[in-house]
């Protein structure tokens, strides 16, 4: 088996519904800043450092981050067996 070597995120099926009923601008600021999400929530993780955001757990696999730009919020976990965080759920003020 080949090991991943960068992050990725994955979107539940609520989370992709709420991404993809964006408005177009919206959803494509979401997607970039899922995007670094990844790349910087993996290479916190990857560090020993917490991901970005607050936890919703006590074992730090839970997570919550706000988008300020968008009043935005992203919940999702931390899956680090297989370098992956899943978006649980994105809730927009807008």
């Amino acid at each position: 088996m080949i090991a991943k070597r960068n992050w990725t995120v994955f979107c539940s099926e609520i989370a992709g519904g709420v991404l993809h009923s964006l408005p177009d601008r919206v959803e494509g600021v979401m997607t970039l800043f899922l995007r670094d999400l990844a790349r910087r929530g993996g290479a916190a993780i990857d560090a020993g450092l917490p991901p970005p955001g607050k936890p919703r757990d006590t074992k730090g696999i839970e997570w919550s981050v706000s988008v300020d730009d968008l009043d935005a919020c992203v919940e999702y976990v931390v899956m680090a067996d297989i370098k992956e965080l899943y978006i649980e759920d994105i809730v927009w003020a807008g």
